[in-house]
């Protein structure tokens, strides 16, 4: 019988164990990262393995193995563009409106009393962002609000600061609730101990 003996396929594992190097290479070159190229060519490992259950004995495994790469590859690459395109617009929406130094000062020179004349979402805002210096996503994730939510409130707050300012020094002292005034009194224990982790959770 002049029939030539069948060789059994090679696993997947021992083909891509010989192939990976020229895989990673593509890749990285493709993403123009070496790690993200990695990152391809995990996917490209992952969907080689779910194909392979489903498909015939595999004539040329470099050719099929790199076909798969070159679609993760591309997929990749759509996948980094929409991101890119989305954190661009997020970014127009991200950005609060600028101030002035006057009204920075403004805000640093701001005493408690006056920032408990905001109210709350404007002065949870105002806090967070100008004076803790979180931005307006870290601000949205710690009131459980939303970034347009964030934005408005302040952007209202600094204007309310601004004619909060312009008033006399002699200004009567707003009177506040007792509720307000417990929360005011534990703000100030809690900054005065340094314990500004309570102080952001307030």
């Amino acid at each position: 019988d002049d029939t030539p003996p069948t060789v059994p396929p090679r696993p997947l594992e021992q083909l891509f164990g010989e192939f990976r190097p020229r895989l990673h290479r593509y890749c990285a070159r493709m993403t123009g990262s070496v790690i993200d190229g990695e990152d391809v060519v995990q996917e490209t490992l992952l969907k080689a393995m779910q194909a392979s259950q489903a498909s015939e004995p595999i004539a040329n495994p470099e050719g099929w193995l790199f076909r798969i790469a070159h679609h993760a590859a591309l997929d990749f690459l759509r996948r980094r563009a929409r991101e890119e395109a989305r954190h661009a617009n997020e970014d127009l929406d991200m950005i609060a409106a600028a101030r002035n130094p006057v009204e920075e000062r403004q805000i640093a020179a701001a005493s408690l009393g006056t920032f408990m004349r905001l109210p709350a979402s404007q002065r949870s805002s105002v806090i967070l962002s100008d004076v803790l210096g979180h931005s307006l996503a870290e601000c949205s994730e710690m009131v459980g609000s939303n970034v347009t939510s964030i934005k408005a409130a302040l952007q209202r707050g600094r204007a309310r600061l601004r004619e909060l300012a312009s008033e006399a020094d002699d200004a009567p002292p707003p009177t506040l609730a007792e509720p307000e005034r417990r929360r005011l009194k534990t703000y100030v224990d809690r900054f005065n101990a340094h314990d500004f982790d309570a102080v952001r959770a307030m």
